[in-house]
């Protein structure tokens, strides 16, 4: 890590960092830096620019969070919001799954995932460690450092990074952006493990306790995701974890009763500028060009979330229109749609309790009515349907 990017203004100390390395050469010392970011406390002073994209932020949070209560059935909305921002929040970290194939996959929270590769199991993953967030804060739960250990552990279930240390502060050295995998040539190293950075990890949860001002929860979110990120408490998954508690502390605080904001595909378009800005908070204490580009995320999320929700009703009101002279089987799963764009027959009985035969008519009724598109070429038994009007609308 490089010693001389750290100016006065840096938000925290180097630590030098001395170890030795097993290669294919035999053990080699290295010596570095290590970043340790000084607690939050006061708000940085706030510039107009930083006013402004805080109130832009938050008003986008606030148009989203009135047509989700006003709308039947939010569930089903939040369905394709939370696959979405599963397949875009892996990527983000490497693991790369096709949006239309997290959209098909029949998984259910909770259900074995046994015979999805990988990659995919690190995406289910993600989705039970959502559906865990969600519930423990509408049960009124905080957003605590136990939470967050146990969506760790549950991010992790059955991956290569499962093992001792899944849900605890990590043990062990960590460094991020090395091409030669050498910890002097990385662009980041976080703080050393141990019962300090448990403590620091305590300090960020507290300060985020004592937060209180309605009008700054937005502020609150970005200096929060920099200290997480910058503290990197566990071995693997903190970017992931990191953005959904993002999610999670919005919805705690008030701003969101229904989880239909998707934040990581803003941040994935701009990967490189967003670990740009973070470095340069620790480096240069630029907490205005974070704090204004972390609003803009959340703002434009919130505004692209509003427009889809506002297209998915509409495409669920002409349903209703169009099929309004069907039976009540046909009806209710052309109303599911609008969650669960990919159907088969098998996945219609058992996700909507119907006989096979009625399962089958209903579907062949929607493709009647183009509705539903046949995907594959399996036969009529095990063939995928998509309702197309709903996929364009999430992705």
């Amino acid at each position: 890590m490089r010693e001389d990017l750290f100016t006065e203004r840096a938000t925290g100390v180097l630590l030098p960092l001395d170890g030795e390395v097993s290669t294919r050469y035999g053990v080699v010392p290295y010596h570095t830096f290590a970043f340790k970011p000084k607690r939050l406390d006061a708000y940085p002073t706030l510039a107009p620019s930083m006013v402004g994209a805080i109130g832009r932020a938050t008003a986008s949070l606030s148009r989203i969070d009135a047509i989700g209560a006003n709308i039947p059935n939010p569930e089903l909305l939040q369905r394709p919001t939370i696959r979405r921002e599963a397949q875009s929040t892996s990527a983000l970290e490497g693991t790369y799954e096709r949006l239309e194939t997290v959209l098909a996959a029949e998984y259910e929270v909770g259900e074995s995932k046994h015979g999805y590769n990988e990659s995919m199991r690190e995406v289910l993953n993600y989705l039970d460690a959502t559906e865990h967030g969600i519930l423990s804060v509408q049960d009124g739960r905080p957003v605590s450092r136990s939470l967050t250990r146990e969506l760790q552990q549950l991010l992790v279930t059955g991956t290569r990074s499962d093992g001792p240390q899944a849900g605890d502060v990590r043990t062990t050295q960590v460094f991020i952006g090395a091409n030669t995998r050498r910890i002097e040539d990385a662009r980041f190293v976080p703080m050393p493990p141990g019962q300090q950075l448990d403590a620091e990890l305590g300090a960020l949860f507290d300060w985020w306790q004592s937060r209180t001002d309605p009008g700054l929860i937005v502020l609150d979110a970005a200096m929060f995701h920099y200290q997480f990120e910058t503290l990197h408490p566990f071995t693997d998954g903190n970017g992931r974890i990191g953005r959904l508690l993002i999610l999670l502390q919005l919805m705690r605080r008030g701003m969101l009763k229904h989880p239909l904001v998707s934040i990581s595909p803003w941040f994935e378009q701009r990967r490189a500028e967003h670990q740009d800005l973070l470095l340069g908070v620790s480096t240069r204490g630029a907490w205005e060009d974070w704090v204004v580009f972390f609003c803009q995320a959340i703002e434009e999320s919130a505004d692209d979330a509003y427009d889809r929700v506002v297209e998915l009703t509409s495409i669920r009101d002409r349903y209703r229109t169009r099929l309004s002279s069907y039976g009540e089987p046909t009806r209710r799963l052309a109303e599911t749609l609008i969650g669960v764009p990919y159907v088969t027959a098998p996945s219609v009985v058992r996700r909507l309790h119907m006989s096979r035969s009625s399962a089958s008519n209903a579907i062949r009724n929607l493709v009647n009515e183009h509705v539903l598109v046949p995907v594959g070429d399996a036969d009529e038994r095990a063939m995928r349907y998509v309702a197309l009007d709903v996929l364009n609308a999430v992705r």
